[in-house]
């Protein structure tokens, strides 16, 4: 996926869980919108130039650059929750939306090194990173219009 893709599917399922947890318009939308951000986090990868999706595309990683994240958002002011949550929702949704497509890689490294893919679509596709953005963006705005009442 590309960066619409990320983080279309990550403000549907950032918005989803908004609505199930009854957040308030103000800590849903800073939930959401952290979530999405940090949803493109793992492809840092790409700026290293190291081997794309498998070092940073995992759940040790994630887990790490959550608690850093969450450090970070402490001694701004958010919490150290507020950070690591976001954090980890948008990595994880990063995660989960790579394995949709073809190319495979190594979700549980370094304890499971096996790759995996389930090869649904490529992550080039512009309709489908098109249609994950669109169907984030109605989600993120169904959560506003429900958060308002």
């Amino acid at each position: 996926m590309d960066r619409r893709g990320h983080a279309g599917f990550t403000l549907i399922v950032a918005s989803l869980a908004a609505q199930a947890l009854g957040l308030a318009l103000q800590a849903g939308l800073l939930f959401i919108s952290l979530s999405a951000v940090f949803s493109v986090l793992p492809d840092i990868d790409l700026r290293l130039e190291i081997r794309h999706r498998r070092y940073t595309h995992n759940l040790l990683v994630a887990l790490l650059a959550s608690a850093l994240i969450g450090m970070v958002a402490s001694q701004a002011g958010l919490g150290f929750f507020t950070g690591f949550v976001t954090c980890l929702l948008g990595y994880l949704c990063h995660i989960l939306g790579d394995l949709l497509t073809y190319m495979s890689f190594p979700p549980l490294w370094p304890v499971v090194k096996k790759e995996v893919s389930l090869r649904l679509f490529r992550s080039s596709d512009r309709a489908v990173n098109s249609a994950f953005m669109f169907a984030g963006s109605l989600a993120f705005i169904a959560f506003i219009f429900k958060a308002l009442g």
